[in-house]
């Protein structure tokens, strides 16, 4: 058995250039963002895209609570779809009211049976 060994690596040399090339390259990126304004504009950008979505997450807040409740006995054939589109005011998306709903008749599913009495949230 052998004790030493003259093994090299054929890539050894090969590794190493490309670590070179790639912190080359690497600083020449860093290079051209300093050097031109990309860098500049990379921030303007990236400030733009923040200030709309902390814009648009203001408006995401959820809706006031309704103002008054008007029952309803459910009718053989109606589904919590046909109600909400029915019973909604007319700005609300159709989901929306369909979740106040449950909400307020605490259900767990869209389930309903045809002579229950729903509360319906007016706004």
């Amino acid at each position: 058995m052998l004790r030493y060994t003259t093994y090299r690596s054929i890539y050894e040399g090969q590794f190493q250039e490309e670590t070179h090339s790639q912190a080359s390259l690497w600083n020449r990126t860093v290079e051209l963002i300093k050097s031109r304004g990309v860098g500049k504009l990379i921030l303007i950008l990236l400030i733009v895209v923040l200030g709309c979505t902390g814009a648009f997450s203001v408006f995401a807040g959820g809706l006031e609570k309704p103002t008054a409740e008007k029952n309803i006995i459910v009718q053989p054939g109606d589904s919590l779809w046909s109600i909400a589109a029915a019973h909604k005011p007319k700005k609300m998306d159709t989901r929306v009211y369909i979740s106040s709903i449950r909400e307020v008749n605490e259900l767990k599913g869209p389930d309903i049976q045809a002579g229950d009495v729903l509360s319906l949230p007016l706004w």
